[in-house]
């Protein structure tokens, strides 16, 4: 006889329970000595929750049992295999119709049908008791950080978690880099990037090691409450020790705010198509630059991203496109269509007419779900009560219905958002006539804020190709692939 023994343990169970991997080993083996088995194999998770069945201990062990190694499988109890029923059921028939018989050490196994039973409502035991844990474990760290503890691991640049004790030491090399930060920031009128790249060009190893900064870690770090001595967890704050000064963290949030409201609201120079206008060779959005070629300075849209950290850094040598032509050929696009509003109220007053058919087959694919719920808790009842087995055909049946469900819950989503849209635009018609009549009348006076807006109300994307400008001379001539939003409006290319 071969006998295959199977531990895990988690650490909360650990801690609380005892269930160290030593006893459990222990006395599956004296269970294994007793049945006078022949070989024994040990197959061991540790510190793996048993909600998933993605533990390498459990993968090899399966092998095993299909590889006919095994011919009983020692285990502690059926939590062992998993914390949850499905998951057990689906195991327990998988290790049986391999011919493998359960030998549970705290629980007497039957395979009758009363046997079954009393072990599916085990399993739901639990995996009622495991969401209980879960429950506890939150309240207990909201508990504990009301008291001023650390709720959970602290991982902040320029502290260390003392694990021994549970509390907070500064890390006074990170620490020094933290005050340069704010330093270089504030008093010595260094952008966010720039900092990044002074982080790199010096290799100061960030808190994993590495030698890459990024100017998104920079500004989280200048963000972050916790340099001045605050933790934020949720709603309660713990006090820490601090970096910085609470003025110095201040003139930082105040700088970054000043920066973000004078970039949104006044950028030295505008690009009426930023964020929309895509490259096509390297992928990249293109956003605007103003290069400065013999003397004269000129708008342009580029692929290129020089700040710190990027993953993409877009086409080499440099693509740049002239903002100028562009900008122009797509407001002509956009105020050609404007030209006729009652053709745009009818394409988009189409989609409203449409929503009765899309509300019966929103009515047709709630009917479905319900079907396809109904049939996975029949088999899921039937397995339980050990009315029928779970063989191949049983597991195709249940990963069909699942497939199905994932299907039509994406389109139940498509079409809800579509029929909120549509129910709004329908209760507008005659508000959507008039002010796209006067909106017609208007387009020359639209300042660049309202050209932008009405631009991103139209066009999803414009994809360029070609005219790739250097030292202020053009190389070909330049493609321009316009997106529309409006159904039935004709893509320009």
């Amino acid at each position: 006889m071969h006998a295959a023994i199977y531990v895990r343990v988690s650490t909360d169970e650990q801690v609380q329970h005892g269930f160290s991997l030593a006893e459990q080993k222990e006395t599956c083996r004296a269970r294994a000595t007793a049945l006078k088995v022949s070989t024994i194999k040990e197959f061991t998770d540790e510190g793996i929750s048993g909600t998933t069945l993605d533990r390498l201990g459990l993968t090899q062990l399966r092998k095993a049992v299909n590889c006919g190694e095994v011919d009983t499988l020692i285990l502690r109890d059926p939590d062992r295999l998993s914390r949850k029923l499905a998951h057990q059921l689906l195991l327990s028939e998988e290790f049986e119709k391999a011919g493998v018989k359960l030998e549970f050490i705290d629980f007497a196994w039957q395979d009758t049908p009363e046997g079954r039973l009393f072990y599916s409502i085990r399993g739901a035991i639990a995996e009622f008791e495991r969401e209980k844990i879960r429950d506890r474990m939150v309240r207990g760290k909201m508990q504990k950080a009301r008291q001023g503890g650390l709720p959970m691991g602290f991982y902040a640049y320029g502290y260390t978690h003392n694990l021994e004790k549970g509390d907070i030491i500064i890390n006074e090399d990170e620490a020094a880099v933290v005050r340069k930060i704010f330093n270089l920031f504030i008093y010595k009128d260094t952008g966010i990037n720039g900092v990044a790249k002074w982080l790199n060009k010096e290799e100061v190893p960030t808190k994993k090691g590495r030698f890459k900064w990024h100017r998104q870690v920079v500004r989280q770090i200048l963000r972050n409450p916790v340099y001045k001595g605050e933790w934020h967890y949720k709603d309660i704050i713990i006090p820490v020790p601090s970096i910085i000064e609470n003025e110095t963290w201040y003139k930082a949030r105040e700088k970054l705010d000043k920066a973000r409201r004078l970039w949104a609201g006044n950028p030295q120079n505008k690009y009426l198509l930023s964020g929309i206008i895509t490259c096509p060779d390297c992928g990249n959005t293109m956003n605007g630059i103003c290069p400065n070629w013999w003397g004269e300075k000129v708008r342009c849209y580029t692929c290129r991203k020089n700040c710190q950290g990027a993953k993409n850094t877009g086409c080499q040598p440099q693509k740049m496109l002239p903002a100028e032509p562009i900008e122009k050929a797509v407001w002509k696009q956009v105020c050609s269509w404007l030209q006729n509003p009652d053709t745009i109220i009818e394409k988009i007053m189409h989609m409203s007419h449409e929503g009765n058919s899309l509300q019966k087959e929103l009515q047709m694919i709630q009917k479905h779900l319900a079907d396809v719920d109904k049939g996975q808790e029949t088999i899921m009842g039937a397995l339980s009560s050990g009315l029928i087995e779970l063989d191949d055909k049983i597991k195709n049946n249940l990963e069909q219905l699942k497939r199905r469900k994932e299907r039509l819950k994406q389109r139940e989503e498509k079409l809800t958002s579509n029929l909120q849209i549509m129910h709004k635009t329908a209760e507008k018609e005659v508000y959507l006539k008039n002010i796209t009549r006067e909106l017609l009348s208007q387009l020359d006076t639209l300042d660049f804020i309202e050209k932008k807006s009405l631009v991103r109300i139209l066009i999803s994307q414009v994809v360029i190709s070609g005219g790739n400008v250097r030292e202020g001379k053009k190389s070909n001539n330049i493609n321009i692939t316009i997106i529309a939003k409006l159904p039935g409006t004709k893509n320009m290319s």
